[in-house]
């Protein structure tokens, strides 16, 4: 991840990043809860070696970078795979140093494409590689992260699963699929998420950030979160229907319905040139329509922020929040949190072993993914101690 983004996250008191006593305090914090001391000594032999192993992190190089004995390789993949510990307070406490580190944070939501050469791993399907088009057998995981400005970092996953996993009995009992489990779309997955996080009282007002992935689902997303009463900034697809809802005292008996890239670029004419080379910010209040006429549209009004780019080779950016108060650029900035993410979500993909597990059962999956997002969140934490203050 790049220096800049890893500064500014301060290690919260009782953990000094450092040495291995604060790696063993960092350990007792996130995996303190487990009941069995030898749980908590293979989450912590694991966690060192997700963090300490340079290249392929299998389960047989972990244990051998780390001097263990012969028989480690074997534990190791058992609390991964088969011991029952449930990973979601560990979750919780991620998310609660996260928000320590990094008072600021915002949630965003990232997803990650694992590929996959084997034939067995839980959630196995069809992907297409981002930037090459090649078309690789692949596991897909939703991130959910704390993203601050100056990092972010993953404190929570889900699966996704299609009903090719879910309605097969056989494929759910080999891949230890729960019951309650269905297939859902990513978006539904983020909310999800996102709701047991406030119900464990953890963020409950912390404003949630969707970027492109979930551009095309924006009605739906901005719909259920209008519902919860959760502040959010979402991205919306030029094509997106909505209606521009003018002041009240020049309200019309009818409203006009448009869609965004139509809406800002005539706005955009009647306004004042912008300075040349310059990307303008358009900000209007909006009624947000879904593009199906049989769905019900979302009732409350919200604010449309574009960024409208001054070069030709740019795409505009076009974002709807619930923050109606709040000034255009300050929602920009916490739009552009997003991009923070994709740098944490590529450096958690590449840097963690992420590619390196197979994954066979739902749990396992869950269990590598928690232990990958505490050493994340470790490094970062370290990074943010060491990084140089102001010049």
């Amino acid at each position: 991840m790049p220096a800049q983004a890893a500064a500014g996250l301060d290690a919260p008191r009782g953990v000094q990043e450092g040495g291995p006593e604060g790696l063993a305090a960092y350990e007792e914090r996130v995996f303190g809860y487990l009941p069995r001391s030898d749980q908590r000594r293979w989450a912590a032999a694991y966690l060192r070696g997700l963090l300490c192993t340079p290249g392929r992190k299998t389960v047989r190089r972990m244990a051998q970078n780390l001097d263990l004995p012969d028989t480690a390789p074997q534990a190791l993949q058992q609390f991964i795979t088969s011991s029952p510990w449930d990973w979601a307070p560990a979750r919780v406490e991620l998310a609660r140093i996260a928000l320590e580190s990094m008072p600021d944070a915002v949630w965003t939501a990232k997803p990650v494409l694992l590929r996959k050469r084997g034939s067995h791993s839980v959630g196995l399907r069809p992907g297409v590689l981002p930037g090459t088009g090649r078309r690789v057998s692949c596991q897909i995981g939703i991130g959910l992260f704390l993203s601050g400005r100056a990092g972010s970092v993953p404190v929570s996953w889900r699966l996704l699963l299609d009903e090719a996993w879910c309605g097969d009995p056989e494929r759910r009992r080999r891949a230890r699929i729960p019951d309650e489990v269905t297939s859902r779309p990513a978006w539904a997955l983020v909310l999800e998420m996102v709701e047991q996080f406030a119900a464990a009282g953890v963020a409950e007002s912390v404003p949630l950030v969707l970027g492109r992935d979930f551009a095309p689902f924006a009605d739906q997303v901005v719909a259920r979160l209008t519902h919860r009463g959760r502040d959010f900034v979402v991205e919306v697809p030029p094509g997106q229907p909505l209606a521009e809802v003018p002041p009240r005292q020049l309200r019309p008996s009818f409203v006009s319905v448009s869609d965004a890239e139509s809406l800002v670029k005539a706005r955009c004419r009647r306004a004042v040139a912008a300075v040349p080379g310059r990307a303008e910010t358009v900000s209007t209040v909006v009624r947000l329509l879904p593009p199906r006429r049989q769905a019900p549209a979302v009732p409350q009004t919200h604010r449309l922020v574009a960024e409208v780019s001054a070069a030709q080779r740019r795409s505009s950016c076009y974002w709807v929040t619930s923050l109606r108060d709040a000034q255009p650029v300050s929602v920009r900035v916490l739009a552009r949190r997003t991009a923070v993410t994709e740098a944490a979500a590529w450096d958690v993909h590449n840097e963690l072993g992420l590619l390196d597990f197979e994954g066979r059962s739902f749990p396992g999956w869950h269990h590598h993914m928690t232990l990958a997002s505490a050493a994340y969140l470790h490094r970062r934490l370290a990074a943010g101690r060491s990084a140089p203050g102001p010049q």
